[in-house]
């Protein structure tokens, strides 16, 4: 009889108790860090191992939720002080257990160092203090004014939770470097594991329906971007560049999903993006969206030419890798961990960041050449199914659990 070992599983090897913001509720991840949370905690439970969930509650979510073999808590106000209550009920009932913060929730975690049984590891995603962290960043009228306290009060936070871990996940090399110089933790002590893609959800969709927002595009080269619309992604770079792009390719339009973080609500910057586009007569080539949900997102990427990210800083931007997913060739700044995900004029193209002739010609040179384009999106597609599944970041993991369980081996989960 044929047994499937693609689907086995093993007996439990970790006890994981994940600290997260934010859990999706239903197993429909949607925005954010939420499919991080998700894919990583499915591909561990598959993997054989315990994994618990304690995340913050939001209005009515379920305090208790089953995902399959995933269990969530979800705990209320003030969150510090009862995840500690629950990830201490949680705690020591077997030598092999993990707490897994990200970022920085569970910063009670710097106290606690010493006084549970559960090893800990901190999953940092993104850090206040890095090489590229200007104090003020302007875009036309807009200058953010950051407090100086606030920005002091991240990071001193963010090292005392990360210091405190026995081990750091970092999700670049990037990140990393920034962890060592800034935040003086040890390079031994920081892992590298970059994010992963659901490569089932996010490929290359053929014969469906354009969703309703962009179906006036029909037939056109839709430059795409994902991502909030904040200073530092770069829109209003994008927005300009296409001013040029369109003198040389005239069937390209721009689309944009991902609106204003909460953050900058109220401050008219949504309002300063539209008079931009309207001051450079793009009206009809540029659409501005607010965020969709991860399920729809493959049908965006699957309509798109091209996908472009003109950040002046990300540690590892999830949305790159979903768009190479979906076999698209993509313009990202070197800056930061972008590239380390792209391989310059093999998967992608590289600009400097703020440049508008390197963005511009990057862009047009894409579009123009569609025999090198979908060579890139292919290539692209391989990079992504080599290295940033979750099964590879699952299995990176592992080795870090090894390695704070003071295992000689790497942890055996099977065939899976």
């Amino acid at each position: 009889m044929f047994v499937n070992t693609s689907v086995m599983k093993t007996k439990i090897q970790c006890k994981i108790i994940r600290i997260v913001e934010d859990y999706p509720v239903g197993g429909n991840p949607s925005y954010g860090l939420q499919p991080v949370f998700y894919y990583l905690s499915k591909e561990q439970s598959a993997r054989g191992h315990e994994v618990n969930i304690v995340a913050r509650q939001h209005g009515n979510q379920p305090a208790v939720e089953d995902d399959g073999d995933v269990r969530i808590y979800r705990v209320s106000e003030p969150f510090n002080r009862t995840a500690y209550r629950k990830v201490l009920s949680l705690d020591g009932e077997r030598e092999s257990s993990i707490i897994h913060t990200h970022s920085t929730s569970g910063f009670f975690m710097s106290f606690l160092k010493g006084t549970i049984r559960s090893r800990f590891v901190s999953h940092v995603h993104g850090a206040s203090r890095s090489v590229a962290m200007p104090a003020k960043i302007k875009f036309s009228q807009y200058v953010p004014e950051y407090s100086m306290s606030k920005m002091w009060y991240y990071y001193f936070r963010e090292r005392l939770l990360w210091s405190a871990s026995q081990r750091v996940l970092a999700v670049s090399s990037t990140l990393k470097n920034d962890l060592v110089t800034y935040y003086g933790i040890s390079s031994s002590k920081i892992d590298v594991v970059y994010n992963g893609v659901d490569t089932n959800l996010f490929k290359k969709l053929e014969g469906f329906e354009l969703p309703e927002p962009i179906k006036r595009f029909e037939g056109k080269r839709i430059v795409l971007y994902v991502g909030h619309f904040g200073p530092r992604k770069g829109v209003t770079h994008l927005i300009n560049a296409m001013r040029y792009v369109v003198e040389q390719v005239p069937d390209a339009v721009l689309v944009c999903i991902g609106g204003v973080p909460k953050w900058l609500t109220g401050t008219g910057y949504w309002d300063q993006l539209k008079t931009q586009v309207d001051s450079l007569n793009l009206q009809d080539r540029v659409l501005l969206l607010d965020r969709i949900p991860n399920s729809e997102l493959p049908k965006y990427y699957s309509a798109a030419s091209i996908f472009v990210l003109a950040s002046y800083y990300e540690a590892f931007a999830k949305v790159v890798i979903e768009a190479m997913a979906c076999g698209l060739p993509v313009v990202v700044t070197r800056e930061g961990g972008l590239g380390e995900a792209v391989e310059d004029g093999r998967t992608g193209r590289l600009v400097d960041y703020g440049s508008r002739s390197q963005l511009t010609d990057a862009i047009v040179e894409t579009l123009q050449d569609d025999r090198a384009a979908r060579a890139m999106g292919r290539e692209a597609r391989k990079r992504v199914e080599r290295d940033f599944t979750w099964q590879a970041v699952a299995e990176r993991i592992d080795k870090t659990y090894s390695t704070i369980l003071n295992r000689t081996e790497p942890i055996v989960t099977g065939d899976i």
